[in-house]
């Protein structure tokens, strides 16, 4: 036996007990605030956009008039294809999409409560895109915006992912110098636009 295949056999020996999650009285979350306006306000704060759209036409136009000269542009929307200038089927390895200018996923829900959009896998055709593009663009319906993350875990525990990811942005880093870098290890960044329905 390799000694990677001893150290994995190893650690599925040694998983731990699951154990429920925890019972939360979630009315003590409940107020009365415009949740439209916290999630706003929320990717606002950690320097996003936010915009509103009546349809992924809408928000292909509005896209394109915000990034006029972009050339490498890929949507997973519904209906906006003709966008597309790059084929993932064709996609050799993930590196391949270091140039990457433009990205449009489709979200499953906003969090009020801190400005995140959650994307699983199923709405990610490569794992690597939202952290490899210029500028990421996530779209959500205004519908699916919810107040806290405890929603979130009731929207996804019957679900079958193999990955998510709750983003919010755009990336950044104050580390070195206390000098705030805006697109240190991702998007530069981030809009979301709300769908009305």
């Amino acid at each position: 036996m390799s000694s990677r295949a001893n150290i994995l056999s190893k650690i599925k020996a040694n998983k731990p007990e699951f154990i429920d999650l925890p019972i939360i009285d979630e009315t003590v979350f409940y107020d009365n605030i415009d949740h439209i306006a916290e999630f706003k306000k929320k990717v606002e704060i950690v320097g996003g956009h936010v915009f509103k759209a009546i349809s992924n036409e809408d928000v292909i136009n509005q896209v394109k008039h915000l990034y006029p000269n972009t050339t490498i542009n890929y949507s997973n929307i519904k209906g906006t294809e003709p966008f597309n200038t790059i084929d993932l089927i064709e996609l050799k390895k993930p590196h391949d999409l270091d140039d990457l200018d433009v990205l449009i996923l489709e979200g499953t829900f906003g969090v009020a409560e801190n400005g995140a959009v959650w994307v699983s896998d199923n709405q990610l055709p490569v794992r690597v895109l939202p952290f490899i593009t210029k500028h990421l663009i996530l779209v959500v319906k205004e519908s699916e915006i919810i107040p806290y993350l405890h929603q979130g875990y009731h929207i996804l525990k019957d679900t079958d992912n193999d990955f998510g990811v709750l983003l919010s942005g755009p990336s950044k880093t104050a580390d070195i110098e206390q000098s705030l870098v805006i697109g240190a290890q991702g998007a530069l960044s981030l809009s979301v636009f709300l769908l009305r329905t």
